[in-house]
């Protein structure tokens, strides 16, 4: 099981994480992940200056570019799976 975390905090959600959750959602359904991945928000990461925050498995990601992130993200689930 892949454990997705994105923080919804308030400085994240005003850069978009928003987004990135129905990013992850539409990555999870194209792939056919539904069964393999979890989903959960998560309050500040600490990291606000670097991005929005994703940790998949306890790996921090830092998602700076909405452009790169679909490729970016599916390439770091697929490598955990």
């Amino acid at each position: 099981m892949v454990t997705i975390e994105i923080c919804i905090g308030s400085s994240c959600y005003v850069k978009g994480s928003d987004s990135i959750v129905m990013l992850i959602n539409d990555i999870i359904k194209t792939h056919q992940w539904e069964e393999k991945t979890e989903i959960k928000g998560s309050f500040c990461m600490g990291t606000c200056a670097q991005g929005i925050g994703v940790k998949i498995n306890g790996k921090q990601l830092h998602i700076t570019e909405m452009e790169t992130a679909e490729k970016w993200l599916t390439s770091e689930i697929s490598e955990v799976l």
